[in-house]
């Protein structure tokens, strides 16, 4: 009863329509946002791509500033500091860290043998410092794995967008070529070219990248395959553009997201496959020094020189996962299926 009295007492003067105010109607309440800025800003979200970014920077400083900042080489030996466990001012002086300069059995090898300096990541058999040697090893697999991953995006994008482009029989003869070299397995063409030619970065790299670009040739084909048929593409050859402009400014462009997706992926698999060369042997050549060779010699040692092995296992093993993490997080932050 209470309630339709409430009701009765409502005038319907009260309920009239407010005036329509077209200026607020057009007004934009948020700026706009090109296809980049709402990429990065859905990349930023993503706090374990933004953690593989961090890492990926203060690893690259480092690959960078501590050999130059040492007062030693990667090449500079003292047998008589062979083999010294890691040690570290302040950190010392926590004895559950293995920084105190002790080995295996507590001894401390520092005070043994009377050594004064400190060797942050220890020496190795021959006595050169395994800190200086971790860096550089990791600016040598910085470097081979974005070169190889620079080639690979050239031959890649050229190759693919030519094959998807023209299409029929140079598409047929092109994809033959291709499914030619994936057929040879990858590891025997890199042992046989490493083989023959003299191991070292150059050669590391062009062994990778014989078979590496046709991931990237076979991505860029199928997007310019679904491409080259849409209507901007048909106006711009209707208007007499010549087929490099229609590949290059605006097929291309248009499939930049797959090609960035894909070369972050082949950087972390290049270093791998570094890695793997040099620690089977077939990699880097003494005095020089990459993440695998380190690894590789220090595997000699494991079981009463860990350091010597885990050290450099922990920077590569870092490298890599921040490389995938980051290509994730650009996967998702480029994919228009994840926006909401």
């Amino acid at each position: 009863m209470m309630a339709k009295q409430q009701y009765e007492q409502l005038s319907p003067e009260w309920f009239q329509p407010a005036p329509p105010n077209v200026g607020e109607q057009e007004k934009i309440n948020r700026p706009s946002l090109t296809f980049w800025q709402d990429a990065w800003l859905r990349l930023r979200e993503n706090k374990a791509a933004i953690v593989g970014l961090v890492m990926i920077i203060i690893l690259a400083l480092m690959a960078i500033i501590a050999p130059m900042a040492s007062n030693r080489t990667y090449k500079d030996q003292n047998l008589r500091h062979a083999k010294l466990p890691p040690k570290i001012p302040v950190l010392e002086h926590i004895h559950w860290l293995p920084f105190d300069g002790r080995d295996a059995n507590g001894v401390d090898v520092y005070k043994q043998r009377g050594v004064k300096e400190y060797y942050w990541f220890g020496t190795d058999d021959l006595g050169r410092d395994l800190w200086v040697r971790t860096w550089y090893g990791t600016r040598i697999s910085l470097y081979i794995g974005l070169l190889a991953a620079l080639i690979d995006l050239l031959i890649g994008i050229a190759y693919g967008g030519i094959s998807g482009y023209y299409g029929g029989r140079v598409d047929n003869v092109m994809q033959r070529i291709i499914e030619i070299l994936n057929g040879i397995p990858y590891l025997i063409m890199v042992i046989l070219f490493i083989l023959i030619f003299e191991p070292g970065i150059i050669s590391i790299t062009l062994a990778m990248v014989i078979t590496g670009w046709t991931t990237m040739a076979r991505i860029v084909r199928g997007q310019v395959l679904k491409l080259k048929n849409m209507e901007y593409v048909l106006a711009a050859r209707t208007l007499g553009a010549p087929t490099s402009r229609l590949i290059f400014k605006h097929l291309i462009p248009n499939v930049i997201g797959p090609i960035i997706i894909t070369t972050m992926f082949t950087i972390p698999s290049a270093i791998f496959t570094e890695a793997f060369l040099s620690f089977i042997g077939l990699g880097i050549r003494p005095p020089e020094a990459s993440l695998g060779s380190l690894v590789n010699d220090g595997y000699k040692s494991i079981q009463t020189y860990p350091h010597l092995m885990i050290i450099p296992a922990v920077v590569i093993s870092l490298l890599i996962l921040s490389f995938n993490l980051v290509a994730d997080g650009i996967r998702d932050a480029l994919d228009p299926k994840m926006r909401k």
